[in-house]
């Protein structure tokens, strides 16, 4: 959402970056969502990345005012997203780092994060979200700290890891310890997401090798190293992209899409590839 709200001409605040377009662009919020759908998506994403107090803080509001724009800009985010999901369409709510997904030693701390990551939970699924999806995971401590929080509403859960490399996340924390902490809770995906397409390529046997439930990607589009503003001025080719989609196929992927720096012509892409494998 983020990368493709700039691509159609937003720019996007610092701190609460796309949780900006909820309030003053809903529009445009709503009609990503319907190409998304119209292009082949089973499932989208809740602009709800930043719509938290704490990024709204930062902007200069008071505590108070932070807490009411926040909550705004999530219930704005999960009503267009329901407006705009039909039959056959989950809404997954996003639920990311509550710092910087690029920057994991700026976790808060477990009690503190705890704490936020259950209002956010809650105010999601009082909005009406099919699945939560946290997202863009980058240490074990953070994502431990937002599953105590949300396992407790008994929804379900798909969680997805930033790697720096192939066999780490981005906390320097081995994968394999982040799904072996996984074990310990009931999660019905697990994901990689907004990592470049070789690293995506590379983890996946690791992945599949050490997670037996339903798994799935979406990766970063982008050449280089991932953007941290979401700004991505260039991206891989369509055959080295598919050839990483073919390959998660092969490996038994359940679940399939993409990141920052992807259109929706990446999702044509996904769906006439499976379309093809079934005939």
């Amino acid at each position: 959402m983020g990368s493709e709200l700039i691509r159609r001409g937003q720019l996007l605040p610092s701190y609460i970056w796309s949780a900006d377009s909820n309030i003053n662009n809903p529009d445009l919020v709503l009609q990503i969502h319907k190409d998304y759908i119209e292009s082949g998506s089973r499932f989208i994403t809740t602009n709800t990345f930043r719509t938290t107090p704490r990024a709204y803080r930062k902007t200069g509001l008071s505590q108070s005012k932070a807490i009411t724009m926040a909550q705004k800009s999530l219930k704005t985010a999960v009503k267009l997203a329901s407006q705009a999901a039909g039959e056959g369409v989950k809404i997954l709510g996003s639920i990311a780092p509550l710092e910087d997904c690029y920057k994991p030693e700026l976790f808060p701390g477990y009690e503190i994060a705890k704490n936020e990551y259950r209002q956010i939970g809650k105010c999601l699924l009082n909005e009406g979200i099919d699945i939560f999806l946290i997202e863009t995971m980058n240490s074990i401590s953070e994502t431990k700290s937002c599953l105590d929080a949300i396992s407790i509403f008994n929804h379900p859960i798909w969680v997805s890891f930033i790697l720096i490399n192939s066999n780490k996340i981005l906390s320097g924390e081995n994968l394999v310890d982040a799904i072996q902490m996984l074990q310990n809770y009931e999660i019905d995906c697990m994901l990689l997401n907004c990592n470049p397409l070789d690293r995506t390529l590379d983890s996946m046997k690791l992945l599949t090798s050490n997670w037996e439930g339903s798994w799935g990607i979406y990766p970063n589009l982008g050449v280089g190293e991932p953007s941290p503003d979401g700004d991505v001025k260039k991206i891989h080719s369509n055959k080295k992209f598919i050839n990483v989609i073919d390959n998660s196929i092969k490996l038994g992927a359940n679940f399939l899409g993409t990141c920052c720096g992807s259109n929706i012509n990446h999702i044509k892409l996904i769906a006439k590839h499976i379309e093809q494998q079934q005939f």
